[in-house]
């Protein structure tokens, strides 16, 4: 195996490109990610466009997909044709059947279903493509993305096409320990993202107020175990929820769970180093009207909570409500990033407490 794996590495004698998909707004975060991770291994990192990465890194594939902050990676390949219908003849073809069985036999399990992702995907052409493709490798065709997975798409000058390869069979932002999403759950690379911003040490303590299935407190614990984690959320389907993804992600023993008000919690004051809260956005869970009332208490009771120092990293799509709500409170706006999440575009808060008005 590897073998195998250092002859498919190497495309015309060079490092291998790959396009990285990523929540758009956090792409600081994959970059830094990527940079860490991969170090000097990673070569000609950029921001490609809006919520893509591009670069070049030798070494096995499955270094790549320990990636937390990367919806999707793929591998590029650069095909010199006028327009996707060359990709039908023999030799473009075969080709691209090599690259497709390739980038399967990295899976873990044989794929069962193909997708492909391309601007007129539904034309003839794209059409017979995909059936074509996925007849010759016994697999199914499929209108989602499907397990494997392509896009096709014109280079970047225009003088060539790019067919890229996802290289799992799920989308990297896919967790394992997601048993059970609540409405309105959080995509875990946001919350990824929300664990990098000023990290804390591996001994805080730290709270999430309005915890959901407790995505946030997963990706804190994986990332920096042995501190005191507390999930706080008053609805019981979301606690349990949270529990159980908790022990599915092995983080469980870190992580505790109360049922609570996130307005009144029965904590004592100055009890959290850090505090987090996906507060609702007011169409799948509550509404405007009761985010009103909610979003002013939560930010008085995260400033009773909080230690000296403690940062509150807060996503909301009711921004207007949120600066609003801030205004006179025990907090000031450090940092806002804004993300796109599907046509949402909520904001990222980091605040810190204002000690001139506690």
């Amino acid at each position: 195996m590897g073998a195998f794996i250092e002859a498919i590495t190497t495309q015309n004698g060079m490092t291998p490109e790959y396009e990285a998909e990523v929540i758009p707004g956090l792409e600081p975060f994959a970059m830094d990610e990527i940079r860490g991770r991969l170090q000097s291994q990673v070569l000609g990192l950029q921001h490609s466009r809006a919520g893509f990465l591009r670069f070049r890194c030798g070494g096995e594939p499955a270094r790549l997909h320990s990636l937390r902050s990367v919806i999707a990676l793929y591998r590029i390949h650069k095909f010199d044709i006028p327009r996707p219908k060359a990709l039908l003849g023999h030799q473009h073809f075969s080709r691209l059947l090599k690259i497709m069985a390739e980038n399967a036999q990295l899976f873990p399990r044989r794929p069962r279903t193909m997708g492909i992702g391309a601007a007129g995907s539904r034309s003839s052409v794209m059409s017979r493509l995909h059936e074509e493709l996925a007849a010759a490798l016994r697999l199914e065709c499929t209108s989602d993305k499907g397990e494997l997975y392509l896009r096709i798409l014109p280079n970047r000058d225009k003088r060539c096409w790019e067919v890229l390869a996802r290289t799992t069979l799920q989308p990297l932002s896919k967790r394992d320990y997601r048993l059970k999403d609540m409405p309105g759950s959080l995509n875990a690379t946001v919350a990824y993202a929300m664990t990098q911003v000023n990290p804390t040490g591996d001994n805080a303590a730290v709270i999430n107020l309005c915890s959901g299935s407790s995505t946030i407190l997963i990706e804190h614990a994986l990332q920096r175990p042995g501190g005191r984690l507390l999930a706080i959320d008053k609805h019981p389907a979301m606690i349990i929820a949270g529990r159980r993804n908790s022990a599915a992600s092995g983080a469980s023993p870190g992580i505790h769970h109360l049922r609570a008000d996130a307005t009144r919690t029965p904590l004592p004051p100055a009890t959290a180093d850090r505090l987090y809260a996906d507060l609702p956005f007011g169409n799948l869970v509550g509404s405007h009207d009761d985010n009103r009332l909610l979003y002013p208490a939560v930010l008085q009771e995260a400033a009773r909570l909080a230690r000296p120092g403690a940062a509150f990293v807060v996503l909301t799509h009711e921004i207007a409500l949120m600066r609003d709500s801030l205004r006179g409170s025990p907090w000031e706006a450090v940092s806002e990033s804004r993300v796109n999440l599907r046509g949402l575009h909520p904001c990222l808060f980091v605040l810190r407490r204002n000690s001139a008005r506690i």
